[in-house]
């Protein structure tokens, strides 16, 4: 247990944190594993669709510093390359 005050108030912020980005990133996983769930499936459409919802996904997490730049893009050009071979 914290001894000062301002370590409290520190673990507290840490734990807050931590439950809040545990939150967005399990958003976001949830929308990668959508786009092969719907990959499966076969609908080009809706692979699209799913698709773009990821990457907005990816792209949020990047902005809210969750995933650094490159890992941002990297999980994007896996996804839509996976997405392009599944739709030829």
């Amino acid at each position: 247990m914290p001894q000062s005050g301002s370590r409290a108030k520190n673990l507290r912020q840490s734990r807050k944190r931590k439950l809040r980005n545990l939150g967005r990133k399990r958003t976001m996983k949830e929308a990668i594993k959508a786009v092969g769930r719907v990959i499966e499936e076969g609908d080009a459409e809706a692979t699209a669709a799913a698709l773009r919802v990821a990457q907005q996904a990816i792209d949020k997490a990047v902005k809210q510093g969750l995933l650094k730049k490159n890992t941002g893009s990297r999980r994007k050009s896996r996804l839509a390359r996976i997405a392009l071979a599944a739709g030829e």
